[in-house]
């Protein structure tokens, strides 16, 4: 049960000036850019995610001066996909650094819209919505992973929380070793 929690492991990297120079890619973009470089299992809302090249693409947003809420209830960023569909808030666990792998923890869920933008496109991750997300973000920001959580859309601050304290470490593990590349780059 334990290595079943989680439906898919994703891992989105910043890559390097020069993986990007050969690969057409902007350089010193203001908003951060993450390639999906690493995928086990299957996460069906991504399909329509990819671009021209078969590449999937997500950009890690803060919040701060651009959602207006109040800091308590706002999430720390968002993670933003093809044609600016929000994907998911990504909420930070308050001391959820742990030391020994330096990584930031966090946590979220899909969008929940049927449809985004102003032309009303089809939100991939709707028939999703009940799925739960869990960020492993490298404490210098160079790499987010992702667990998928299915129907964890009530639990995933619980799962969060138990991933931070070690619970899922064999899990976490196992889909890190299974994980095969996405794109070659």
């Amino acid at each position: 049960m334990m290595g079943q929690i989680f439906a898919a492991y994703l891992k989105f990297a910043q890559l390097t000036d020069e993986v990007k120079k050969n690969h057409c890619i902007k350089v010193d973009a203001k908003v951060p850019r993450y390639d999906l470089i690493e995928m086990a299992g299957y996460y069906k809302p991504l399909e329509s995610m990819k671009n021209q090249k078969g590449q999937i693409v997500t950009w890690l947003n803060e919040t701060r001066g651009i959602i207006d809420s109040p800091d308590s209830r706002r999430a720390d960023r968002y993670l933003q996909g093809k044609n600016s569909l929000n994907i998911s808030s990504v909420f930070l666990l308050d001391n959820s650094v742990n030391t020994s792998d330096s990584y930031i923890i966090g946590y979220g869920t899909p969008n929940r819209a049927e449809t985004y933008s102003k032309d009303k496109k089809p939100n991939p991750f709707y028939e999703s919505r009940n799925d739960g997300f869990i960020f492993l973000i490298k404490s210098d920001w160079s790499t987010i992973e992702i667990l998928v959580v299915p129907d964890g859309c009530n639990t995933i601050l619980g799962n969060a929380k138990a991933l931070a304290d070690g619970v899922y470490n064999e899990a976490l593990n196992t889909m890190r070793a299974t994980a095969k590349q996405f794109y070659n780059y």
